[in-house]
């Protein structure tokens, strides 16, 4: 269909909607006259031009309807979408797949979502990396070692790993960033100093893999005893890693 062919079915239609789905389109042609900054790192090869405004144009659509940030479902689905507009490879994982969530040009792609009320703007946090199922773990420190391997191996299926940021979350302003945590980086964990929380009331017991150098802290792994029993990734210094993009807009107010 032309874009001429679409703006005519489109002007067809307007008489026949409802008032309140009037409302609806009218809310959605306002936030894309809002004003916006859409900006790409120039040495990015997966966020094309057309990939910078397509994704930023969803994220606008998605909050003319909520406040709340972009989640990580929302996130694989519209990254796919646009991958695709643009010409480029992308198929999700299959539903139930661990590991990776998206392949990309021939890479395998995990996706993680960052947008806590705490949100640091120079350091990620993964609130929930992996799950933490299987294998030995209780009070002994050396099982912690087993629960790093988990981590190592879940980093074998995978290629890249993106983090989608909301920075700022509304009234009226909106900031999203997408950072590439490098694999590399993560695989440092493999030489990290391990510590468990023997005081911990926790079981099982709660520890940490430290990820340092010369007395500078790259990050933490966090095994967390709690109901999940998870990994999460805390303190990981942002400026090891690279920003791909930044979509900073506005969303209409609640009357229109």
């Amino acid at each position: 269909m032309t874009r001429e062919e679409r703006i005519q079915r489109l002007i067809a239609a307007i008489p026949c909607l409802s008032s309140y789905r009037l409302q609806l389109v009218d809310r959605v042609v306002v936030a894309f006259n809002q004003p916006k900054d859409f900006r790409r790192n120039s040495e990015s090869s997966l966020i094309t031009p057309a990939v910078l405004e397509d994704f930023g144009d969803i994220l606008r659509m998605h909050h003319c309807l909520s406040r709340e940030p972009f989640s990580k479902d929302k996130f694989e689905y519209a990254l796919e979408r646009v991958l695709k507009e643009a010409g480029i490879d992308a198929t999700m994982a299959p539903r139930g797949q661990r590991g990776f969530d998206i392949e990309i040009a021939g890479q395998k792609f995990s996706l993680k979502t960052e947008a806590a009320k705490a949100i640091r703007e120079n350091t990620i946090h993964i609130s929930k990396f992996m799950e933490l199922g299987g294998g030995t773990w209780g009070s002994n420190p050396e099982d912690l070692i087993g629960l790093r391997a988990q981590f190592m191996n879940a980093l074998n299926g995978i290629s890249r790993i993106l983090v989608l940021r909301a920075l700022k979350k509304g009234d009226p302003l909106f900031l999203y960033e997408l950072v590439e945590i490098p694999k590399d980086l993560l695989l440092k964990a493999a030489d990290g100093r391990l510590e468990m929380m023997t005081e911990s009331r926790q079981n099982p017991k709660p520890g940490y893999c430290y990820v340092e150098e010369g007395g500078e802290l790259f990050f933490s792994l966090y095994f967390d005893g709690g109901g999940e029993r998870k990994l999460q990734v805390k303190g990981l210094q942002k400026s090891l890693c690279t920003v791909h993009a930044t979509w900073h807009f506005e969303s209409p107010t609640d009357t229109l």
